[in-house]
Protein backbone atom coordinates (compact mmCIF):
# COMPACT_ATOMS: atom_id res chain seq x y z
CA UNK A 1 0.00 0.00 0.00
CA UNK A 2 1.30 3.53 -1.20
CA UNK A 3 1.12 6.09 1.69
CA UNK A 4 3.10 8.80 0.12
CA UNK A 5 0.15 11.02 -0.32
CA UNK A 6 -0.73 11.15 3.23
CA UNK A 7 0.28 15.34 4.11
CA UNK A 8 -0.50 14.67 7.82
CA UNK A 9 -1.01 12.03 10.41
CA UNK A 10 -4.15 11.44 11.59
CA UNK A 11 -5.41 12.94 7.96
CA UNK A 12 -8.51 11.26 6.50
CA UNK A 13 -10.94 11.68 3.31
CA UNK A 14 -14.70 11.18 3.96
CA UNK A 15 -15.32 9.87 0.58
CA UNK A 16 -19.27 9.50 1.40
CA UNK A 17 -21.81 9.64 4.04
CA UNK A 18 -25.29 9.79 2.56
CA UNK A 19 -28.22 9.68 4.67
CA UNK A 20 -31.34 7.64 3.68
CA UNK A 21 -34.91 8.46 5.40
CA UNK A 22 -37.34 6.19 5.94
CA UNK A 23 -39.47 7.74 2.66
CA UNK A 24 -36.48 6.80 0.89
CA UNK A 25 -35.53 10.75 0.50
CA UNK A 26 -31.63 10.84 0.37
CA UNK A 27 -29.01 13.94 1.57
CA UNK A 28 -25.29 14.01 0.92
CA UNK A 29 -24.47 15.17 4.51
CA UNK A 30 -20.80 15.34 3.67
CA UNK A 31 -21.95 18.01 0.79
CA UNK A 32 -23.85 19.73 2.86
CA UNK A 33 -21.25 20.75 5.85
CA UNK A 34 -23.36 19.33 8.21
CA UNK A 35 -21.44 16.97 9.86
CA UNK A 36 -19.07 18.20 13.27
CA UNK A 37 -17.86 14.58 14.37
CA UNK A 38 -17.83 11.00 13.64
CA UNK A 39 -17.59 7.91 15.94
CA UNK A 40 -17.49 4.36 15.34
CA UNK A 41 -16.87 1.72 17.88
CA UNK A 42 -15.37 -2.12 17.66
CA UNK A 43 -14.92 -4.07 20.77
CA UNK A 44 -13.61 -8.28 20.66
CA UNK A 45 -16.67 -8.84 22.93
CA UNK A 46 -19.77 -7.24 20.87
CA UNK A 47 -21.11 -8.81 17.61
CA UNK A 48 -22.09 -5.41 16.59
CA UNK A 49 -20.58 -2.27 15.15
CA UNK A 50 -21.55 0.69 16.61
CA UNK A 51 -21.21 4.68 16.36
CA UNK A 52 -22.78 8.45 16.26
CA UNK A 53 -22.74 10.90 14.28
CA UNK A 54 -23.22 14.61 15.27
CA UNK A 55 -25.21 17.14 13.09
CA UNK A 56 -25.54 20.76 12.73
CA UNK A 57 -29.60 21.78 11.35
CA UNK A 58 -30.05 24.78 9.50
CA UNK A 59 -33.07 23.60 7.68
CA UNK A 60 -35.03 21.61 10.11
CA UNK A 61 -34.49 18.92 8.84
CA UNK A 62 -35.04 16.55 11.10
CA UNK A 63 -38.47 17.52 11.36
CA UNK A 64 -38.93 18.32 7.35
CA UNK A 65 -37.49 14.58 6.10
CA UNK A 66 -38.56 14.22 9.32
CA UNK A 67 -35.51 11.79 10.65
CA UNK A 68 -37.57 9.52 13.20
CA UNK A 69 -34.52 6.68 14.21
CA UNK A 70 -35.30 4.61 10.66
CA UNK A 71 -32.96 5.62 8.59
CA UNK A 72 -29.81 4.43 7.01
CA UNK A 73 -26.29 5.83 6.69
CA UNK A 74 -24.33 5.23 4.32
CA UNK A 75 -20.36 5.66 5.36
CA UNK A 76 -16.80 5.29 3.95
CA UNK A 77 -13.81 6.86 4.81
CA UNK A 78 -10.33 6.51 3.94
CA UNK A 79 -6.85 7.44 5.07
CA UNK A 80 -4.74 9.08 1.95
CA UNK A 81 -2.81 6.55 0.40
CA UNK A 82 -4.18 3.55 1.97
CA UNK A 83 -5.72 2.23 -1.23
CA UNK A 84 -6.51 -1.51 -0.40
CA UNK A 85 -10.20 -2.18 -0.03
CA UNK A 86 -9.21 -3.70 3.64
CA UNK A 87 -7.46 0.17 4.70
CA UNK A 88 -10.93 2.16 4.49
CA UNK A 89 -13.66 2.10 6.34
CA UNK A 90 -16.41 0.81 3.69
CA UNK A 91 -20.19 0.41 4.61
CA UNK A 92 -22.33 1.40 1.60
CA UNK A 93 -24.43 -0.92 -0.32
CA UNK A 94 -25.80 -3.14 1.44
CA UNK A 95 -23.80 -2.81 4.00
CA UNK A 96 -25.17 0.26 5.76
CA UNK A 97 -25.51 1.25 9.14
CA UNK A 98 -28.73 1.38 10.78
CA UNK A 99 -29.72 4.36 12.70
CA UNK A 100 -32.14 3.38 15.88
CA UNK A 101 -32.04 6.48 18.06
CA UNK A 102 -31.74 10.49 17.74
CA UNK A 103 -29.44 11.14 20.86
CA UNK A 104 -28.70 14.49 21.90
CA UNK A 105 -30.45 17.58 20.39
CA UNK A 106 -29.75 21.08 21.33
CA UNK A 107 -30.45 24.56 19.92
CA UNK A 108 -27.07 25.91 18.78
CA UNK A 109 -28.04 29.21 18.26
CA UNK A 110 -31.44 30.66 16.40
CA UNK A 111 -32.33 28.78 13.48
CA UNK A 112 -29.71 26.17 14.21
CA UNK A 113 -29.72 22.83 16.13
CA UNK A 114 -27.10 19.88 16.92
CA UNK A 115 -28.13 16.35 17.13
CA UNK A 116 -26.77 13.13 17.58
CA UNK A 117 -27.77 10.09 15.28
CA UNK A 118 -26.84 6.44 16.75
CA UNK A 119 -26.04 3.82 14.46
CA UNK A 120 -25.44 -0.08 14.68
CA UNK A 121 -25.11 -2.90 11.94
CA UNK A 122 -28.34 -3.44 10.16
CA UNK A 123 -27.56 -7.26 11.19
CA UNK A 124 -28.29 -6.58 15.10
CA UNK A 125 -31.29 -5.22 14.26
CA UNK A 126 -32.11 -8.02 12.24
CA UNK A 127 -30.79 -10.73 14.75
CA UNK A 128 -33.56 -9.11 17.16
CA UNK A 129 -36.72 -9.55 14.59
CA UNK A 130 -35.78 -13.26 14.09
CA UNK A 131 -36.03 -16.81 15.67
CA UNK A 132 -34.22 -19.73 14.58
CA UNK A 133 -36.21 -22.75 15.31
CA UNK A 134 -34.27 -25.45 13.36
CA UNK A 135 -32.32 -28.82 13.79
CA UNK A 136 -28.67 -29.55 12.76
CA UNK A 137 -26.42 -31.93 12.10
CA UNK A 138 -23.02 -30.83 11.40
CA UNK A 139 -19.80 -28.92 12.64
CA UNK A 140 -20.65 -25.76 14.34
CA UNK A 141 -18.37 -23.58 12.54
CA UNK A 142 -21.02 -24.79 9.64
CA UNK A 143 -23.97 -23.88 11.82
CA UNK A 144 -22.45 -19.97 12.10
CA UNK A 145 -22.15 -19.72 8.27
CA UNK A 146 -25.47 -20.70 7.17
CA UNK A 147 -27.42 -18.85 10.11
CA UNK A 148 -25.23 -15.59 9.10
CA UNK A 149 -25.98 -15.88 5.43
CA UNK A 150 -29.43 -17.31 5.57
CA UNK A 151 -32.22 -14.78 4.50
CA UNK A 152 -34.55 -16.32 6.89
CA UNK A 153 -31.97 -15.30 9.49
CA UNK A 154 -29.26 -12.99 9.50
CA UNK A 155 -28.66 -13.25 5.81
CA UNK A 156 -25.48 -10.77 5.61
CA UNK A 157 -23.78 -9.87 2.89
CA UNK A 158 -20.53 -9.11 4.92
CA UNK A 159 -17.26 -10.72 4.68
CA UNK A 160 -17.13 -13.88 7.14
CA UNK A 161 -13.78 -14.92 9.10
CA UNK A 162 -14.82 -18.24 10.70
CA UNK A 163 -12.44 -20.73 12.02
CA UNK A 164 -13.56 -24.35 11.84
CA UNK A 165 -14.64 -26.05 14.55
CA UNK A 166 -13.70 -30.15 15.48
CA UNK A 167 -16.55 -32.66 15.11
CA UNK A 168 -20.04 -32.96 14.06
CA UNK A 169 -22.90 -32.67 16.58
CA UNK A 170 -26.45 -32.69 16.47
CA UNK A 171 -27.99 -29.64 17.69
CA UNK A 172 -31.49 -28.02 17.86
CA UNK A 173 -31.60 -24.57 18.38
CA UNK A 174 -34.86 -23.65 20.01
CA UNK A 175 -36.68 -20.57 18.89
CA UNK A 176 -34.15 -18.08 19.72
CA UNK A 177 -32.34 -15.23 18.36
CA UNK A 178 -29.39 -15.80 16.28
CA UNK A 179 -26.69 -13.99 18.48
CA UNK A 180 -28.08 -15.74 21.29
CA UNK A 181 -27.97 -19.02 19.99
CA UNK A 182 -24.21 -18.45 19.17
CA UNK A 183 -23.27 -17.59 22.95
CA UNK A 184 -23.84 -21.33 23.08
CA UNK A 185 -21.87 -22.66 20.67
CA UNK A 186 -19.08 -20.08 21.68
CA UNK A 187 -18.73 -22.26 24.92
CA UNK A 188 -18.49 -25.69 22.76
CA UNK A 189 -16.76 -24.74 20.01
CA UNK A 190 -13.09 -26.19 19.96
CA UNK A 191 -10.91 -25.96 16.81
CA UNK A 192 -9.45 -28.62 14.97
CA UNK A 193 -6.35 -27.43 16.35
CA UNK A 194 -8.13 -28.11 19.72
CA UNK A 195 -8.58 -24.64 20.91
CA UNK A 196 -11.95 -23.93 23.01
CA UNK A 197 -11.11 -20.01 23.23
CA UNK A 198 -13.37 -19.00 20.44
CA UNK A 199 -15.04 -15.24 20.26
CA UNK A 200 -17.87 -14.13 17.64
CA UNK A 201 -17.22 -10.20 16.82
CA UNK A 202 -17.39 -7.29 13.84
CA UNK A 203 -15.06 -5.04 12.91
CA UNK A 204 -14.83 -3.26 9.38
CA UNK A 205 -13.50 -6.30 7.44
CA UNK A 206 -16.88 -7.80 8.72
CA UNK A 207 -17.84 -11.04 10.87
CA UNK A 208 -15.23 -13.20 13.03
CA UNK A 209 -16.29 -16.68 14.71
CA UNK A 210 -12.41 -17.80 15.80
CA UNK A 211 -10.43 -18.80 18.26
CA UNK A 212 -8.33 -16.53 20.47
CA UNK A 213 -5.10 -18.46 19.16
CA UNK A 214 -6.03 -18.21 15.74
CA UNK A 215 -5.90 -14.04 16.15
CA UNK A 216 -2.74 -14.72 18.11
CA UNK A 217 -0.97 -16.32 14.68
CA UNK A 218 -1.72 -12.82 13.05
CA UNK A 219 2.12 -10.91 12.08
CA UNK A 220 2.14 -7.70 13.95
CA UNK A 221 0.30 -5.18 11.81
CA UNK A 222 2.91 -1.96 12.83
CA UNK A 223 5.30 -1.29 15.78
CA UNK A 224 3.73 2.29 17.78
CA UNK A 225 6.45 4.23 20.25
CA UNK A 226 5.78 6.62 22.95
CA UNK A 227 9.40 8.60 22.65
CA UNK A 228 10.38 11.48 21.23
CA UNK A 229 13.48 9.01 19.74
CA UNK A 230 12.44 6.69 17.62
CA UNK A 231 14.42 3.54 17.26
CA UNK A 232 17.03 4.13 14.20
CA UNK A 233 16.58 0.43 13.32
CA UNK A 234 12.84 0.36 12.53
CA UNK A 235 13.99 2.70 9.30
CA UNK A 236 11.90 5.87 10.18
CA UNK A 237 14.19 8.24 9.82
CA UNK A 238 14.13 7.59 5.96
CA UNK A 239 10.30 8.00 5.57
CA UNK A 240 8.17 11.18 5.70
CA UNK A 241 7.09 13.35 8.63
CA UNK A 242 3.85 12.47 8.45
CA UNK A 243 4.65 8.57 8.26
CA UNK A 244 6.35 8.72 11.36
CA UNK A 245 3.77 10.51 13.34
CA UNK A 246 1.36 7.75 12.10
CA UNK A 247 3.15 5.10 14.42
CA UNK A 248 3.81 8.00 17.58
CA UNK A 249 1.40 7.29 20.50
CA UNK A 250 0.44 10.27 21.76
CA UNK A 251 -0.92 9.42 25.25
CA UNK A 252 -1.35 6.48 27.06
CA UNK A 253 -2.65 4.83 30.54
CA UNK A 254 -1.60 1.70 31.87
CA UNK A 255 -5.11 0.47 32.71
CA UNK A 256 -4.78 -3.46 33.74
CA UNK A 257 -2.27 -4.71 36.24
CA UNK A 258 -2.15 -7.89 38.29
CA UNK A 259 -5.31 -7.60 40.77
CA UNK A 260 -4.75 -10.99 42.62
CA UNK A 261 -7.87 -11.20 44.22
CA UNK A 262 -9.79 -10.81 41.32
CA UNK A 263 -7.78 -13.03 39.45
CA UNK A 264 -8.47 -15.45 42.17
CA UNK A 265 -12.02 -15.27 43.02
CA UNK A 266 -12.94 -15.00 39.63
CA UNK A 267 -10.82 -18.79 38.72
CA UNK A 268 -8.68 -17.01 36.25
CA UNK A 269 -5.83 -18.77 38.50
CA UNK A 270 -7.63 -21.75 39.82
CA UNK A 271 -10.96 -23.83 39.47
CA UNK A 272 -12.88 -26.74 39.17
CA UNK A 273 -15.76 -27.71 36.79
CA UNK A 274 -17.49 -30.19 37.86
CA UNK A 275 -19.66 -32.19 35.16
CA UNK A 276 -22.76 -33.68 36.73
CA UNK A 277 -24.86 -36.59 35.06
CA UNK A 278 -28.30 -35.99 35.85
CA UNK A 279 -29.22 -39.36 34.28
CA UNK A 280 -26.60 -41.94 35.85
CA UNK A 281 -26.52 -39.89 39.04
CA UNK A 282 -22.90 -39.11 39.20
CA UNK A 283 -20.03 -36.70 38.25
CA UNK A 284 -16.76 -35.52 36.85
CA UNK A 285 -14.30 -33.21 38.62
CA UNK A 286 -12.13 -31.84 35.82
CA UNK A 287 -9.40 -29.14 37.96
CA UNK A 288 -7.44 -26.41 36.14
CA UNK A 289 -4.09 -24.67 37.39
CA UNK A 290 -2.77 -21.35 35.43
CA UNK A 291 0.86 -22.58 35.20
CA UNK A 292 -0.11 -26.20 34.26
CA UNK A 293 -1.92 -25.09 31.41
CA UNK A 294 -0.18 -22.01 30.27
CA UNK A 295 1.78 -23.11 27.62
CA UNK A 296 -0.73 -25.36 26.14
CA UNK A 297 -2.33 -22.60 23.77
CA UNK A 298 -0.98 -19.89 21.71
CA UNK A 299 0.22 -16.14 23.62
CA UNK A 300 0.10 -12.71 22.17
CA UNK A 301 3.92 -12.34 23.01
CA UNK A 302 6.73 -13.77 21.07
CA UNK A 303 8.53 -14.78 23.57
CA UNK A 304 5.46 -16.05 26.43
CA UNK A 305 5.98 -16.12 30.21
CA UNK A 306 3.43 -15.63 32.98
CA UNK A 307 2.68 -12.57 34.02
CA UNK A 308 2.75 -14.12 37.50
CA UNK A 309 5.78 -15.92 39.48
CA UNK A 310 5.72 -19.35 40.24
CA UNK A 311 7.05 -18.89 43.50
CA UNK A 312 5.38 -20.48 46.94
CA UNK A 313 3.24 -19.06 49.55
CA UNK A 314 3.55 -20.09 53.27
CA UNK A 315 1.43 -23.28 52.77
CA UNK A 316 4.01 -24.24 49.82
CA UNK A 317 1.72 -23.68 47.27
CA UNK A 318 2.01 -21.65 43.98
CA UNK A 319 -1.13 -19.31 43.00
CA UNK A 320 -2.46 -22.07 40.74
CA UNK A 321 -2.44 -24.46 43.07
CA UNK A 322 -5.82 -23.71 44.41
CA UNK A 323 -8.64 -25.14 42.50
CA UNK A 324 -11.08 -24.28 44.60
CA UNK A 325 -11.05 -20.90 44.52
CA UNK A 326 -13.84 -21.23 42.04
CA UNK A 327 -16.89 -24.23 41.24
CA UNK A 328 -18.52 -24.40 37.98
CA UNK A 329 -21.45 -26.99 38.03
CA UNK A 330 -23.00 -28.85 34.43
CA UNK A 331 -25.11 -30.67 34.17
CA UNK A 332 -24.97 -32.83 31.23
CA UNK A 333 -26.60 -36.80 30.34
CA UNK A 334 -25.02 -39.41 29.05
CA UNK A 335 -28.47 -41.61 28.28
CA UNK A 336 -31.50 -40.11 26.24
CA UNK A 337 -31.42 -38.43 23.36
CA UNK A 338 -31.41 -34.84 24.99
CA UNK A 339 -29.61 -33.82 27.45
CA UNK A 340 -30.18 -31.35 30.57
CA UNK A 341 -29.93 -27.94 28.66
CA UNK A 342 -32.55 -29.53 26.02
CA UNK A 343 -30.61 -28.48 23.12
CA UNK A 344 -27.91 -31.28 22.62
CA UNK A 345 -28.64 -34.68 21.18
CA UNK A 346 -24.60 -35.69 21.53
CA UNK A 347 -23.08 -35.01 25.35
CA UNK A 348 -22.11 -31.80 26.37
CA UNK A 349 -18.11 -31.15 25.76
CA UNK A 350 -18.49 -27.88 27.93
CA UNK A 351 -17.16 -28.44 31.18
CA UNK A 352 -13.90 -30.41 30.00
CA UNK A 353 -13.12 -26.83 28.53
CA UNK A 354 -15.01 -24.36 31.23
CA UNK A 355 -12.26 -24.08 33.14
CA UNK A 356 -9.86 -23.00 30.83
CA UNK A 357 -12.18 -21.17 28.41
CA UNK A 358 -13.09 -19.03 31.75
CA UNK A 359 -9.55 -18.43 32.64
CA UNK A 360 -8.60 -17.10 29.15
CA UNK A 361 -11.18 -14.36 28.79
CA UNK A 362 -10.57 -13.05 31.99
CA UNK A 363 -7.16 -12.66 30.62
CA UNK A 364 -8.02 -10.67 27.94
CA UNK A 365 -10.82 -8.56 30.19
CA UNK A 366 -8.04 -8.35 33.21
CA UNK A 367 -4.92 -8.44 31.74
CA UNK A 368 -2.32 -6.08 30.73
CA UNK A 369 -4.16 -3.45 29.45
CA UNK A 370 -2.63 -0.28 27.54
CA UNK A 371 -5.40 2.22 26.62
CA UNK A 372 -3.85 4.56 24.57
CA UNK A 373 -4.66 7.77 21.54
CA UNK A 374 -2.83 8.24 18.77
CA UNK A 375 -3.52 9.70 15.30
CA UNK A 376 -5.97 7.90 13.53
CA UNK A 377 -5.67 5.58 10.70
CA UNK A 378 -8.58 3.40 8.84
CA UNK A 379 -6.61 0.60 8.44
CA UNK A 380 -6.61 -0.47 12.07
CA UNK A 381 -9.51 -3.18 13.05
CA UNK A 382 -10.47 -5.13 16.72
CA UNK A 383 -8.52 -8.14 16.51
CA UNK A 384 -5.40 -6.96 14.92
CA UNK A 385 -2.02 -7.66 16.65
CA UNK A 386 0.20 -4.59 17.20
CA UNK A 387 3.83 -3.84 18.55
CA UNK A 388 4.02 -1.60 20.93
CA UNK A 389 7.74 0.12 21.79
CA UNK A 390 7.09 2.03 25.68
CA UNK A 391 10.34 3.38 27.41
CA UNK A 392 11.36 2.07 30.76
CA UNK A 393 10.19 5.18 33.03
CA UNK A 394 12.71 6.69 35.58
CA UNK A 395 15.84 4.99 34.18
CA UNK A 396 19.26 6.49 32.63
CA UNK A 397 18.60 4.83 29.51
CA UNK A 398 13.97 5.35 29.47
CA UNK A 399 15.09 6.83 25.97
CA UNK A 400 16.05 3.46 24.40
CA UNK A 401 15.34 0.68 26.74
CA UNK A 402 11.56 -0.58 26.50
CA UNK A 403 9.55 -1.64 29.33
CA UNK A 404 9.58 -5.45 29.19
CA UNK A 405 6.00 -5.21 30.63
CA UNK A 406 4.59 -2.77 28.79
CA UNK A 407 6.42 -3.28 25.51
CA UNK A 408 5.75 -6.43 22.87
CA UNK A 409 2.99 -7.65 20.98
CA UNK A 410 -0.72 -6.77 21.61
CA UNK A 411 -4.36 -7.96 20.66
CA UNK A 412 -6.67 -4.23 19.90
CA UNK A 413 -9.57 -5.04 22.54
CA UNK A 414 -12.01 -2.29 21.76
CA UNK A 415 -11.29 1.19 19.56
CA UNK A 416 -12.91 4.31 18.32
CA UNK A 417 -12.35 6.28 15.26
CA UNK A 418 -13.01 10.04 16.14
CA UNK A 419 -13.35 11.90 12.78
CA UNK A 420 -13.34 15.73 13.77
CA UNK A 421 -15.01 17.06 10.12
CA UNK A 422 -14.01 20.55 11.35
CA UNK A 423 -10.56 20.55 12.21
CA UNK A 424 -10.30 17.35 9.45
CA UNK A 425 -8.24 15.38 12.08
CA UNK A 426 -8.72 11.61 12.68
CA UNK A 427 -7.93 10.04 16.09
CA UNK A 428 -8.00 6.63 17.09
CA UNK A 429 -8.78 5.73 20.37
CA UNK A 430 -7.75 2.06 21.90
CA UNK A 431 -7.39 -0.41 24.38
CA UNK A 432 -5.10 -3.09 23.58
CA UNK A 433 -4.20 -6.14 25.89
CA UNK A 434 -1.58 -8.74 26.85
CA UNK A 435 -1.77 -12.41 28.49
CA UNK A 436 2.18 -12.82 28.93
CA UNK A 437 5.19 -11.17 29.41
CA UNK A 438 8.28 -10.89 27.23
CA UNK A 439 11.02 -11.72 30.01
CA UNK A 440 9.86 -14.23 33.03
CA UNK A 441 8.93 -13.28 36.52
CA UNK A 442 11.80 -14.18 39.10
CA UNK A 443 10.51 -17.05 41.70
CA UNK A 444 12.43 -17.04 45.18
Amino acid sequence: MSKQSLQYAGEYNLLECFLTTSGSVTIDLAKNNQILEINIFEDIFMNTISGNIVLTDTNNLITELPIIGQELLSLKIQTPGFTEDRSSINFTGKKEFSVFKIGMRTELSKGAQVYELNFISQETLRNERVRVSKSYATDLSTIVEDIMTNDKYIGTTKELFIEPTLGARKIVVPNVHPYFFFKDLLKQSVSIDGSPHYLFFENSDGFHFRSVQDLYKQPAIETFHFSENLPESKGFHRQEQAIIDLTRILQYELQGTNDMLVNTTSGMLGSTSIAHDIYSKNYVTKTYGYFDEFHTNTRVSKSSNPRYSESTDMNGKSIGDYPEARMMVHPISTKGTIDANHMNYAPSKLSEYASTKNSRELEIVTGIVIGMTLPGNTAMRVGNIIELDIPVIGNDHSKTKVDPFYSGNFLVKNLRHQFLQTTRQHFLHMHVVKDSVEESIPTS
